[in-house]
């Protein structure tokens, strides 16, 4: 039995479970996350991809996206927690719609790294989860949809953590531990 796959499995089941009795909370530390991604790649895009290009439109647009990247995280990491639940709502779009517009600068300095030889399978991931992401965000704070979609996840993730649990199990090696063990010179003191 892989002791890790049956953690995995516990913390996923856990995590599904959560999300089906406590889906506000979720939502609420869904959006903290989301925050404190976007800082983290604001710094990283400060830090590391500003200078990759002695382009000056391609160092302005990459400046740009990690301030806004910086501003909109803090802002979703501090206002909800001071503010509450009337700034979920307005934070998830305010997000959704940085999404977009990153995914925007994103997609011209995409072209750019292209065209100077550097590679862009990353940038492309990232474009695309930029995308999902924001999608998700636009739905998740329409009532009726909020509920339904994140104890939908919840269920799926609680389905396949306990199907990661029962597959370890069933997994396991049988070991029989014997009452006693009979050695050779035993057997011969008998005979």
């Amino acid at each position: 039995m892989d002791k890790n796959k049956l953690f995995l499995g516990f913390m996923t089941a856990a995590l599904g479970l959560f999300l089906l009795i406590s889906p506000d909370t979720f939502i609420s530390f869904f959006v903290i996350l989301l925050g404190l991604a976007a800082i983290i790649d604001g710094v990283f895009i400060l830090a590391a991809t500003r200078d990759l290009i002695i382009d000056p439109q391609y160092k302005l647009i990459v400046t740009v996206r990690g301030v806004l990247s910086l501003v909109v995280g803090l802002l979703a990491v501090v206002l909800p927690v001071a503010v509450a639940a009337v700034v979920w709502k307005a934070m998830a779009y305010t997000l959704a719609i940085y999404l977009l517009v990153s995914v925007g600068m994103q997609l011209y300095t995409i072209t750019k790294l292209h065209r100077n030889g550097i590679m862009i399978r990353q940038s492309l991931i990232e474009v695309a989860s930029s995308l999902v992401l924001a999608l998700v965000l636009f739905i998740i704070p329409v009532q009726e949809a909020e509920h339904f979609l994140v104890r939908l996840f919840g269920i799926v993730l609680l389905v396949i953590g306990v199907g990661l649990v029962v597959i370890q199990w069933k997994n396991r090696p049988e070991i029989v531990v014997p009452d006693s063990v009979e050695t050779e010179e035993e057997k011969k003191s008998e005979n």
